[in-house]
């Protein structure tokens, strides 16, 4: 990925850690457990559902864009779900995610 490595992004495989919470995300929200399938961190400390995870993953979620965003703005704690791509890269290890277009112009 050309354009990832010119935008300081991730490049190569998702990391083990990041594919699993991925997995425990889509798992919930197929159960229509939605509490359960929200990424919530407040401050450093980072859960889906009863499982811990840490900021690092987070941020490697957020920056492979595989998570978006849907928490109260003012509420100092961050909640997040799956986007498309997010469900995507969970199901399949070999997906990659597309390059976003128009971020890689001269």
């Amino acid at each position: 990925m050309v354009c990832a490595a010119k935008h300081g992004l991730p490049e190569g495989p998702l990391g083990t850690g990041a594919r699993r919470v991925l997995r425990l995300m889509l798992e919930a929200e197929l159960a229509e457990q939605f509490e359960e399938a929200e990424l919530v961190c407040d401050g450093a400390q980072c859960w889906v559902g009863l499982e811990r995870t840490s900021r690092t993953i987070v941020s490697e979620l957020l920056r492979r864009a595989l998570i978006r965003d849907c928490g109260e703005r003012g509420k100092g704690i961050e909640r997040y779900t799956l986007n498309e791509d997010g469900r995507r890269a969970a199901i399949d290890p070999k997906y990659e995610v597309p390059e976003l277009h128009g971020r890689c112009r001269s």
